[in-house]
């Protein structure tokens, strides 16, 4: 399992709405197929604990886009991620 940091978290988040065609609408297209693209909500357990694997219980949730007709859907449970200062980010 990969711990992320918060800013390799961010880093993914922005690849992602770069990936896709933004459209007048406000909605995003494949640049592949020209598919509407959906998101699923994914859930990423939040360790900022002083301990391995530790941590208050928050989750951060992120809306994690993919194209329907080229791309498997992510699944909804994503990898935790440490803040500063806890024991996976000193």
């Amino acid at each position: 399992m990969t711990v992320l940091r918060v800013e390799e978290l961010e880093a993914q988040m922005d690849h992602r709405r770069k990936k896709y065609i933004r459209q007048a609408d406000g909605s995003y297209k494949c640049p592949t197929c020209g598919v509407t693209i959906r998101a699923i909500s994914v859930a990423h357990p939040i360790w900022n604990g002083p301990f391995a694997m530790s941590g208050s219980g928050q989750v951060f949730n992120e809306q994690r886009p993919y194209c329907p007709k080229c791309e498997e859907a992510p699944s909804d449970g994503g990898g935790p991620v440490a803040t500063k200062g806890s024991y996976h980010n000193p």
